[in-house]
């Protein structure tokens, strides 16, 4: 069973302290600094605040035909004998909202349509049927989901074609955080603990230094804004200094 859209619920996204955010663009204006702070901010709580203590997902893919996959969703520390709503936060919404009601968590945590009473979504002819999340995904769009029940709450983030660039233990990836890239979330790892991480990002003829810093665990993340005045549509490349990995990621953005 694909997924549906059902009406706009409210659902608080926790604030996160601590991160290593830095703007690409010089002459952004302070106000458009702070909301594309918040908006980053607000994509990394999704995927590591959100979730009930001990609650997990397990994504796994059933189908992909060009630009368009489904996953099955596998849940784990929530309880089985309660009806969920799935809610989703596109990169083309300001806000969470309902995907489905009444779903169920079938044999091994699947995330199922039971069909079995009133309540629980799906058709009672056929039972206990999986529901396949469908994306048509562009490239690095993280698609952030939610299952939802009073206090009980589960979350992840899926990027169905992630951006991804890696070399001797050390990776870097980009993530649209807005339709056309307008603002561009990096994640690292494998960097070493607590050290200066220098990048250097081109749009056209415009480069800017990036300079990030790995926590303990070696990880690090930033975000960039690659408009470029006058421009449209471009590309960017980010491209590691001095690194004793040598990475390079290139995205386009703009309409």
């Amino acid at each position: 069973m694909k997924s549906s859209f059902a009406p706009t619920v409210a659902l608080v996204l926790l604030p996160l302290c601590c991160s290593t955010l830095i703007y690409g663009q010089s002459d952004v204006e302070t106000r458009a600094a702070e909301i594309s702070q918040a908006l980053a901010k607000a994509h990394v709580a999704w995927n590591t605040k959100l979730s009930s203590p001990g609650a997990s997902v397990q994504v796994k893919e059933v189908a992909r035909q060009g630009s368009t996959v489904q996953y099955h969703l596998y849940v784990s520390g929530l309880p089985s004998n309660e009806l969920y709503t799935a809610v989703s936060w596109p990169v083309t919404q300001k806000e969470p909202s309902a995907l489905m009601e009444g779903i169920s968590l079938g044999k091994d945590g699947i995330v199922i349509c039971a069909g079995r009473t009133p309540e629980q979504c799906g058709d009672s002819s056929k039972k206990d049927d999986p529901i396949e999340f469908t994306f048509n995904a562009a490239k690095g769009e993280p698609y952030r989901l939610a299952l939802v029940a009073g206090n009980n709450k589960v979350a992840v983030v899926i990027v169905p074609d992630p951006i991804m660039a890696k070399d001797k233990g050390c990776a870097l990836s980009v993530e649209r955080l807005l339709p056309h890239f307008e603002l561009a979330f990096f994640t690292g790892s494998g960097f070493p603990p607590n050290s200066d991480v220098s990048f250097e990002s081109k749009s056209y003829e415009e480069k800017h230094p990036i300079n990030a810093k790995a926590d303990s665990d070696g990880k690090l993340q930033f975000i960039l804004m690659p408009f470029v005045n006058g421009r449209h549509k471009g590309t960017t490349t980010v491209k590691s200094l001095g690194a004793a990995c040598s990475l390079r990621i290139e995205f386009e953005w703009g309409s």
